[in-house]
Parts: C-alpha cells; sequence; structure tokens
C-alpha cells in the first residue's frame, strides 16, 4: 500500500475493521486488515524514526493506546486467522513476534504495560 495512503489511515478505524471481519469469521479479510494494521503503523513508526535522526519533532497523531499496541495487535489478529485457517507454523510465528514486542524505542510505562500484555497472551 502506497506511504500516502497509510499515512491517512487512523490505526483506530482499522482496529474496529479487524473486529468486524473477525465477527464475520471473515480470515482471509482479517490477514488483510491486519497486514493494513502492521503496515500503517510500521509507517508511522518510520516517520517517527526520522523525525528523530533529524531533530524534527515528532508528528502527532492521535490513537487510543500506545503506538507498539497495534504492533502488537495486528499480530495476534494475524495469528488468529492463520490459526483458523489450520495454518499453525505460520500461526506460532506470529506469536513469537508479538512475544518480542520490547524492541521499540523509547517505549513509556503504558508502552511496556502492553509489551507485558503481549508477552503474557503469547504464553
Amino acid at each position: 500500500m502506497r506511504t500516502s495512503i497509510l499515512k491517512s489511515l487512523k490505526p483506530n478505524i482499522i482496529v474496529e475493521m479487524l473486529d468486524m471481519a473477525v465477527a464475520f469469521e471473515n480470515w482471509n479479510k482479517v490477514m488483510e486488515r491486519a497486514d493494513m494494521l502492521y503496515q500503517c503503523v510500521q509507517c508511522i513508526h518510520e516517520e517517527r524514526q526520522e523525525h528523530r535522526t533529524k531533530g524534527l519533532p515528532l508528528p502527532y497523531i492521535h490513537t487510543e493506546r500506545p503506538l507498539i499496541y497495534y504492533h502488537g495487535f495486528s499480530l495476534q489478529m494475524r495469528g488468529m486467522a492463520h490459526q483458523k485457517m489450520g495454518q499453525v507454523d505460520q500461526a506460532r510465528a506470529c506469536i513469537n513476534r508479538y512475544a518480542e514486542l520490547a524492541w521499540m524505542e523509547e517505549l513509556d510505562e503504558a508502552g511496556m504495560q502492553v509489551v507485558q500484555e503481549f508477552r503474557h497472551r503469547a504464553q
């Protein structure tokens, strides 16, 4: 998906779209939306990293939760979809990824709580 489109999307809206796809048990849509959420959040993260490197003020994006939550949630939903489609190895790979979310720089207390929550979910 193009970066300009990703920047216009809001993570909270994609989460709602994911929830709807799960409610309808449309696992292909869950995969698509989880990928969309991951790409959107990755784009936001990369833009913030670029600003940080250049010493510019960080762009403000209103989200209901810390940015790391959306990374973890996208991986969790992708893993669930893989599991529901009988793709156990891919589901385990997703679980391993959301079990280790502490890689994001400058996590505050709320972000660290999210990391711990996903680590617990992975167990």
